[in-house]
């Protein structure tokens, strides 16, 4: 396998795996381990070479939280990504570094699939730490509107 080490990690019947925007090693890791989707959070702007695997979209301008404008969109996606990985998927989330954007929304997303916030947290530190440790308080608050019922 190329230089990249892709964590995956199970996730809802498939896997989830998390990280920057795709560079050629990383395109290979991706091939290699069988990921079979892409959810890329980079804004239109930023698009480059797509990363193997079917291509999802849901763009994010900056690492600031999208306004309620954009609740139900992030709501569908967030289904669409459930269905993939229930279905056995290994879908893979990024935005240029896989900081910010990727860790606001993996985490709203773990809130979604009904994981309480602690145990969210610790699930995004497992997929990637450097991407635990940048989560802020208001990325992190953002993703509560998406928290299933508890």
């Amino acid at each position: 396998m190329g230089s990249y080490r892709l964590t995956w990690r199970p996730l809802a019947g498939g896997h989830l795996a998390i990280g920057h925007k795709p560079g050629r090693d990383l395109r290979q890791a991706l091939a290699e381990t069988g990921c079979t989707h892409v959810l890329s959070l980079l804004a239109d702007h930023e698009a480059g070479v797509p990363a193997g695997g079917v291509q999802l979209r849901l763009p994010l301008a900056s690492a600031e939280p999208p306004g309620p404008e954009r609740s139900a969109e992030v709501r569908a996606c967030f289904a669409e990504l459930r269905g993939l990985l229930t279905s056995g998927a290994k879908v893979y989330i990024h935005c240029s570094a896989g900081l910010h954007r990727t860790g606001m929304v993996a985490h709203a997303f773990l809130r979604f699939l009904g994981h309480s916030r602690a145990e969210a947290l610790t699930r995004l530190a497992e997929l990637r730490e450097a991407t635990a440790q940048a989560a802020t308080e208001p990325r992190l608050a953002w993703g509560e509107q998406f928290a299933a019922a508890e």
